[in-house]
């Protein structure tokens, strides 16, 4: 298998739209509804961009796709609570980021729930 940071440059604007689309939970009727195509077309241009990434599916054409960087600094969900959750369902490696984010999201909550209670209340 090639590296994916080598092959993901070859990807044109239209299958890094797709990705990244993707990568937001949109669905191939969402996309193909936005690039005015059909979902049969967004899922070849899919099917292209698995073949460059060396990816078996979408879930891990974006995971490879974060690893070699190329989602950094644009819109997606992938590092947050929704992301870490993803990679326990598919039960793979917990990316860094998503590991970092849900830690964040863990001391979030946490935070919240003892502003929502108050100081405890002496007996």
């Amino acid at each position: 298998m090639s590296d994916p940071a080598l092959q993901s440059s070859a990807l044109t604007d239209r299958e890094l739209l797709v990705l990244l689309r993707a990568a937001d939970g949109d669905t191939y009727e969402r996309i193909a509804a936005d690039l005015a195509i059909t979902p049969h077309a967004v899922g070849k241009l899919a099917s292209r961009m698995f073949q460059k990434l060396g990816a078996k599916s979408m879930p891990n054409a974006v995971l490879l796709a974060c690893h070699a960087g190329h989602l950094d600094g644009r819109r997606q969900h992938h590092g947050d609570h929704n992301g870490y959750t993803a990679h326990i369902r598919r039960r793979d490696r917990i990316c860094d980021r998503c590991r970092a984010g849900e830690k964040a999201y863990r001391e979030e909550r946490r935070q919240a729930q003892q502003a929502h209670e108050g100081p405890p209340v002496p007996v």
